[in-house]
């Protein structure tokens, strides 16, 4: 079995046995090393496991904990799934693309067909994100960005943050800004 076939084999695996419910830290952490492993698919960062793992540091209440698993149990299998079709498109582009007899259209094609997943994928992780959005309060943010820190993401400015905070999507995905009676 080659390795390529192994890695989009495991996370299949990871999968059925990750997200059912996440209940306790030891689901939460199977989770984010199972998205680390796939993390590759895609630019933007998974933020859920790292809110889970540090809710009381980031001062959730069991509401807005409960929000989050609900997004998860929704979201994260239909999200892996996307993952792991990016991968076994990617094995199939590259075997491909070693082929004298593919085409360029067709590998022009498979190209796209990749593409399209990955927007799919970003899809799953901008509703995550707006879920956030949505969820957090100041004091939620403040801690978070202390996670963001310690994990070593690169941190947004003061500014940059009150404006990513009042930030909000509309269903046919305007931008707008949110007042500050709005915001809270």
């Amino acid at each position: 079995m080659s390795i390529w076939r192994a890695l989009v084999l495991l996370p299949i695996f990871f999968s059925c046995v990750c997200l059912a419910e996440p209940e306790n830290d030891k689901a939460i952490l199977e989770m984010e090393k199972q998205l680390e492993r796939l993390n590759k698919v895609n630019f933007h960062p998974n933020l859920l496991p790292i809110i889970l793992r540090n809710s009381d540091f980031i001062a959730l209440t069991p509401q807005q904990v409960a929000t989050f698993k609900g997004w998860g149990k929704t979201n994260f299998k239909p999200m892996v799934a996307v993952m792991n079709e990016v991968i076994r498109k990617r094995i199939e582009f590259e075997e491909a693309a070693l082929s004298p007899l593919v085409s360029p259209d067709t590998l022009r094609g498979k190209q796209e067909a990749i593409f399209q997943l990955h927007r799919e994928l970003l899809d799953f992780k901008l509703s995550c994100r707006e879920n956030i959005v949505q969820t957090f309060n100041e004091e939620n943010w403040d801690g978070f960005m202390m996670v963001l820190g310690e994990e070593g993401f690169p941190i947004p400015s003061q500014a940059d943050a009150v404006e990513f905070a009042s930030f909000s999507v509309k269903p046919d995905g305007a931008q707008t800004e949110l007042t500050d009676d709005q915001s809270k």
